[in-house]
């Protein structure tokens, strides 16, 4: 099932967002994919965001920056270090 972006409404990825604040589409619901870009990696490589890092939706029992099922500090992607739901 495809996932919607929590702004307009559309199943599109990447930039042409009229309604969010940076232009980009986000889809949050979908712990499988970037909320940015729809890949399914994790780390390094999402070329909608200026940290150019994959974030994972939520829904899931994994980090959304890793996929670690780790809790606490130690995240190598996670912006403040930690493991985030």
């Amino acid at each position: 099932m495809a996932t919607k972006c929590v702004f307009c409404g559309s199943s599109a990825y990447g930039p042409g967002c009229p309604k969010s604040n940076n232009g980009l589409h986000q889809h949050n619901h979908d712990e499988r994919r970037c909320i940015y870009c729809g890949s399914r990696s994790y780390g390094n490589g999402c070329l909608q965001t200026p940290t150019r890092k994959h974030i994972h939706g939520s829904g899931s029992n994994k980090c959304k920056y890793c996929g670690s099922t780790d809790t606490g500090m130690r995240c190598p992607h996670s912006p403040n270090g930690s493991h985030e739901r």
